[in-house]
């Protein structure tokens, strides 16, 4: 079994901002602005309202990146994933490849290119897999029938292969 937990930090920027932003909504007339500062014409009213909005804000951003753990599991049916109450099975006779993708930055010196992110790369024995496991994996960008199941770092992509080594080695390439 692989975990790994998935939007933590989004989480704790959306709680910082929450907090910070709405104790200032809260206690808007704290601190005097000085005679030269253009915030003496700004009324504490329009303070709590300004920075109530973006505790708000910050309340829907934590509200919408929870975090949760994913957990994938290889047995000999296939590739199983569970984050929360969505799952879905990858069964290994609808795969005819897999290989490991490691993360590379961008090529210095070219505008146009982009980093590469770590993801475990499924060549589909057909065109209608991305459609079926539409909550895991995402096609590719070029017209290749590969497939992309993203993952958080390489360690991550290293556990699953190994573990799909260990079931079906003859899909790994």
């Amino acid at each position: 079994m692989v975990e790994y937990r998935s939007g933590r930090w989004v989480f704790i920027g959306g709680l910082a901002m929450f907090i910070v932003f709405g104790l200032v909504a809260v206690f808007p007339d704290v601190g005097h602005p000085s005679a030269s500062s253009r915030a003496k014409n700004f009324t504490p009213t329009a303070a709590s309202f300004l920075f109530g909005a973006l505790a708000l804000s910050g309340l829907l951003v934590m509200m919408g990146s929870v975090p949760r753990m994913h957990r994938f599991v290889v047995d000999q049916r296939g590739l199983w994933w569970r984050a929360g109450r969505r799952s879905d099975l990858i069964a290994w006779e609808e795969l005819r490849a897999v290989r490991g993708r490691e993360p590379r930055p961008p090529v210095k010196g070219d505008p146009n290119s982009k980093p590469v992110l770590p993801a475990l790369v499924f060549t589909p024995a057909d065109g209608r897999f991305a459609t079926r496991h539409s909550a895991l994996v995402k096609p590719l960008p070029d017209a290749d029938p590969e497939v992309e199941l993203r993952l958080p770092n390489i360690a991550t992509v290293r556990q699953l292969t190994q573990e799909m080594a260990r079931v079906r080695p003859d899909l790994l390439r």
